[in-house]
């Protein structure tokens, strides 16, 4: 147990310590983080940071661990999640969506569907929360969140406090933003008012697209690697003959190329080695140099 960890309890009586990662991650894979706990607005996460400034602890923010690989000896430091007053999906006005951070893509996409509202379908099929959305720009060929996207909400730990910012304070690109180091607490969303039976035709379309080719059943994070400009990563790996190849507990997947499952047991070792045998063939074959799209953190 570390130093500080009996203070922190006493802080937040139901903070785990020492807790597996591998439980919070879609993956299934990661070693123990130091302390893991659950705020559940904006005073808590006040405290914590003043906690974590007072013992000199690194703080990460943790969705649904969807985009994430942990490696195997874990995570120094405080894992927060964002519950309660950050999972509310709120509908102010018009067609303003207003959606915390803690909030589910696929129920953001569908509660906007049941209102008429257009403009979020395509992250029905995104298995992560509107705060990661946010920081890698989340979305599929059909549309990306931070098209929509008004303002956000950020958490500014020197001042303790939230702030709104907006219009030329954001920008966002292909699975990127300049939200990557910020605390994000939610999100307000500009809509389209479309007919609710059209929208929701299109939800069940791209939800039954998605679980034709992804494999949605095992345990895996979604796209490992970034497409690079006019190709299809998946088309690179099948191409050079890898769907299927096998590193440890860690395999390519059959029906998409791009996603890697944790097939039986596998590590982050495993997962990282295979992801280095994949860059070096299509490097090899293609002369193109893969980008991760999948976020690596903690200790090797």
């Amino acid at each position: 147990m570390t130093a500080w960890a009996e203070d922190f309890r006493k802080l937040f009586p139901h903070a785990r310590v020492d807790e597996p990662m591998s439980r919070h991650t879609t993956f299934h894979i990661g070693g123990p983080a130091d302390a893991l706990v659950a705020v559940h607005d904006e005073a808590q996460l006040a405290r914590l940071y003043v906690f974590a400034r007072r013992h000199a602890l690194p703080v990460m923010l943790l969705g649904r661990g969807s985009n994430l690989l942990v490696l195997d000896r874990g995570i120094r430091g405080v894992v927060v999640r964002l519950k309660g007053d950050f999972e509310r999906i709120e509908f102010p006005g018009g067609t303003l969506v207003r959606a915390g951070a803690g909030a589910r893509l696929p129920q953001l996409a569908m509660d906007c569907a049941e209102r008429g509202l257009t403009g979020v379908e395509t992250l029905v099929g995104v298995p992560g929360t509107v705060g990661g959305g946010l920081v890698m720009n989340a979305g599929t060929r059909e549309g990306e969140i931070g098209a929509v996207v008004r303002r956000v909400r950020i958490f500014e730990p020197e001042l303790g406090k939230g702030a709104w910012i907006g219009g030329g304070a954001l920008r966002f690109s292909y699975r990127k933003s300049n939200l990557e180091n910020r605390v994000v607490l939610a999100g307000e969303l500009e809509l389209k008012a479309g007919v609710k039976g059209d929208i929701l035709a299109r939800v069940r379309e791209l939800q039954g697209r998605r679980s034709q080719t992804r494999p949605i059943h095992t345990f895996n994070v979604g796209s490992v690697f970034k497409n690079p400009p006019g190709r299809f990563v998946a088309q690179l790996i099948q191409e050079a003959g890898l769907k299927g190849l096998r590193r440890g507990g860690a395999k390519v997947s059959d029906l998409h190329a791009n996603f890697i499952e944790n097939d039986q047991g596998a590590t982050a070792a495993d997962v990282l080695g295979l992801v280095e045998t994949l860059r070096e063939a299509v490097r090899s074959r293609f002369n193109v140099e893969l980008e991760l799209e999948v976020k690596v953190v903690g200790e090797a």
